[in-house]
């Protein structure tokens, strides 16, 4: 029986090859899309869940609650909440710690050689104890895995480093130097660090080694208050424990040491495997976004399947004898439902095989496109099965109920049309729906697209353009004034300013301030580090007052932001001149306020401007930003380097553009924007077959009709009005049903952005002369063809 159903499905095909390759392409289409958007969300959501203990590893996590209400969110926990955690609840079984290191100059020797080579690693190293390999799997290549990290001076490193310094992943017992300090011995290698994990530390020194390394930190290792978002504290909780009982206990136990901060500080536990979703603590992906991305590629899949419903109800008519003259042979209602499912289940099959072939040939420039390590996997096979059962399903079941009740005689007749009365409004149902979605993707693709235009194009309030960001790797005052001198003299050199970070950055640097010897403020104020030079070199503009100067170090002299000044309550720049201010984020000195400056984006435009005050303190510089012409890029660049490599011959140059620093804060809304407009155009093109295989049926089925209409008279413009008419009074009906649809998701998508663009009402009238302009030409050109045929062939031929 089932050898027959296929052979007849194979039929049928090859009888039919432009409606089947119609349906087959769009499946495939829709298929391939969701091939890739199940990747990309399965990626994100696998993300840590591969460690043995994932389910019982928790982050502690830190909110401020300020004076005024508000709440500030900090991935960072003190050292000491570990203790605490361990010592004060039950519940907790271990714990550790992992403090992250900005940068570290390592200088390696290769096996063979006695030349050191230099290596900069940045961001890519951390503290931690031997606590870390037990709460966390890694798959150990060589050392000691339960006691590598008990000594000063030691370190773990990943196969890719053991490679880099010393050509062989042999590495254990040999030894590196670090900023041409410290030498450190290696005691284990670990393989690569997996994609799919937030904590991306390749070298784990010895946490035995801060003490040694940086003997001024004594706070960090005993106070509660000492936070800091490189800081990350870890637990790991007996397999019964809930994280709501452990939670109920952490105010209990942190009480009497937070007693000296006036109830700021609140500690709470995050799942290791919400880590990569939770944005108020730096997450990368919201759960919500990936839901909107699974809802896409079900709408894909599902239009996809509408074409297919359609396709096989309209072709009823071209089917009604097959079915009658199976029914008098003998056939069943139930196998006539079931031959039909073994024809969609072929081509479905047919889809999937195509989809996955596309998906694999342009999966390579896909990732390069966004940026990610998208593979086909294991877990692509079960979904790739589950979603074939689906669309033969979801595609089949309707045409095959309606196609398997035909009776014998009618059939035989050809007599169809009254026995599916709802047949015709179920199409049209189907096509509004099919172009609702379609609809909808247009407008969620322009208005996110001139969204990201806007965060990238956006004045914010100060100048980004030829900036170059070089790390310092000390804060030596004779070295910093030798590069300061050096570069300036160079003409193509305009300004140079050392700082902490530049004016725009994801520093969360601040703390609350004391304002003409009233009470502490209650609202938190950033803290902007730079010299004297700092505003010239990124064109912040001075609104009252005068700049800092050189003499003005170590915090004495402060410019303030407008947004301080709306804070105060002065309305008037010049009122705050001269007045003093105590910042706690700069050891509580007593200051004077000396200008105002221009508001100016410290965060993102994600984020709203934040009070904000800017001044001077060597010991925290760890960039010189140096503002170049715009000619002879490349030859000054080389200058800057061999001046620099002067002032630190142990360090390894390097360099970004503050323009392209800046465009990272919206690559994640260019990715879901790139994802989202192929989705657009996936379903525009799915439609667009699926109209097109439908007008096809439609000219085919009313042939005698159209050339009796153009005997009568009818001309070319009243028979193609006459076939596209239908059409474009459903796709009106799609763009009135999607226009609000659309406007209520991009409205609650612009409230993640502090500054957004307006959405006008052009968006929904360019969207939808778009949907109509396709659909037109779509429909038009097969009723062209219909319309300037032989009326005498047409009649002759039925």
């Amino acid at each position: 029986m089932i050898r027959s159903y296929l052979k007849i499905a194979w039929r049928n095909f090859y009888k039919r090859p432009f409606y089947s390759l119609i349906n087959i392409f769009g499946l495939a289409l829709g298929i391939s899309c969701t091939i890739v958007l199940f990747l990309f969300i399965s990626y994100h959501l696998s993300f840590d869940t591969y460690h043995a203990n994932a389910k019982r590893v928790y982050r502690a996590v830190t909110e401020l609650h300020l004076p005024d209400g508000s709440i500030e969110y900090d991935q960072g926990t003190p050292y000491v909440l570990g203790q605490i955690l361990k010592q004060g609840i039950p519940a907790v079984e271990n714990q550790t710690v992992l403090l992250e290191k900005r940068t570290f100059t390592v200088a390696a020797t290769q096996s063979g050689t006695t030349k050191q080579n230099l290596f900069n690693e940045t961001e890519t190293v951390a503290f931690t104890d031997n606590n870390w390999f037990k709460l966390f799997s890694y798959n150990w290549i060589s050392g000691n895995q339960n006691t590598p990290l008990t000594e000063p001076y030691t370190a773990v490193i990943t196969a890719d480093l053991a490679k880099k310094y010393f050509n062989t992943t042999d590495a254990t017992g040999k030894t590196i130097r670090l900023d041409n300090k410290y030498n450190v011995t290696i005691t284990g290698v670990l393989e690569d660090n997996p994609k799919n994990t937030d904590v991306q530390s390749k070298m784990f020194l010895s946490l035995a080694s801060v003490k040694p390394m940086y003997p001024d930190m004594k706070d960090f290792w005993t106070d509660i208050g000492f936070i800091s978002s490189k800081n990350h504290v870890y637990v790991l909780l007996h397999d019964d424990q809930s994280l709501k009982a452990v939670d109920q206990r952490i105010p209990e136990i942190t009480k009497k040491p937070l007693e000296a901060y006036g109830g700021v500080y609140h500690f709470h536990l995050q799942p290791l495997v919400d880590i990569h979703f939770d944005n108020r603590y730096s997450g990368t992906i919201a759960k919500p976004l990936l839901l909107i991305l699974a809802t896409i590629g079900l709408a894909l899949i599902l239009i996809a399947c509408v074409n297919f419903i359609n396709m096989a109800t309209a072709q009823s008519l071209t089917r009604a004898k097959e079915i009658g003259t199976r029914k008098v042979l003998g056939s069943t209602q139930k196998g006539i439902f079931w031959q039909f499912i073994t024809e969609t289940a072929y081509v479905t099959l047919a889809a999937a095989a195509i989809a996955v072939l596309m998906t694999a040939l342009f999966l390579p420039q896909l990732n390069s496109w966004l940026q990610l390590p998208l593979a086909i996997n294991k877990n692509l096979i079960l979904f790739l099965g589950v979603l074939i059962v689906l669309v033969v399903f979801i595609a089949g079941f309707y045409p095959a109920v309606i196609l398997s009740r035909f009776k014998p005689v009618n059939a035989l007749k050809n007599i169809i049309s009254n026995i599916n009365p709802t047949s015709k409004l179920s199409r049209g149902v189907l096509i509004v729906a099919q172009n609702v979605v379609a609809q909808v993707l247009i407008v969620c693709t322009l208005i996110i697209t001139l969204q990201v235009k806007f965060l990238k194009n956006a004045n914010l309030g100060f100048n980004k353009d030829a900036v170059i960001m070089l790390p310092v790797p000390n804060n030596d005052a004779a070295k910093l004034s030798f590069l300061h001198n050096e570069l300036s003299a160079n003409p193509d050199v305009k300004n140079v300013s050392f700082c902490y970070r530049p004016p725009s950055s994801t520093s969360d640097k601040g703390g609350t301030i004391r304002f003409d010897n009233k009470p502490w403020e209650k609202f938190a104020v950033r803290s902007v580090i730079g010299d004297e030079n700092y505003t010239k070199t990124f064109g912040l503009q001075l609104l009252a007052g005068r700049n800092i100067t050189a003499t003005d170090t170590n915090a004495t002299a402060y410019l303030v932001n407008e947004q301080l000044l709306l804070k105060l309550g002065i309305k008037n720049p010049e009122q705050i001149i001269g007045r003093q201010l105590i910042d706690g984020d700069f050891s509580d000195k007593n200051g004077i306020i000396v200008g105002v400056v221009k508001d100016f984006h410290i965060h993102s435009l994600h984020d709203k401007i934040d009070p904000a005050v800017i001044a001077s303190k060597s010991a925290l510089y760890e960039y010189a930003a140096v503002k170049i012409s715009g000619q002879h890029q490349s030859q000054t660049i080389n200058a800057i380097q061999q001046k620099w490599q002067v002032a630190f011959p142990q360090n390894v140059f390097e360099y970004h553009f503050l323009d392209e620093q800046l465009a990272d804060f919206y690559r994640k809304d260019e990715m879901i924007n790139k994802l989202i407009k192929t989705s657009s155009i996936i379903a525009i093109v799915i439609s667009c077959l699926g109209m097109l295989g439908l007008i096809s049926l439609i000219t085919v089925q009313r042939t005698k009709e159209i050339g009796i209409r153009k005997v009568l008279g009818a001309s070319v413009s009243n028979i193609v009005g006459l076939l596209t008419g239908s059409f474009l009074k459903l796709i009106m009906i799609a763009i009135i049903i999607g226009t609000p649809i659309a406007w209520w998701a991009m409205h609650n998508w612009l409230q993640n952005f502090a500054y957004r663009i307006e959405i006008t009402w052009w968006v929904f009238g360019l969207a939808a002369v778009v949907a109509l302009g396709i659909a037109f030409l779509t429909v038009s050109i097969q009723a062209i063809r219909a319309a300037i045929s032989n009326p005498v062939k047409s009649i002759r031929n039925n």
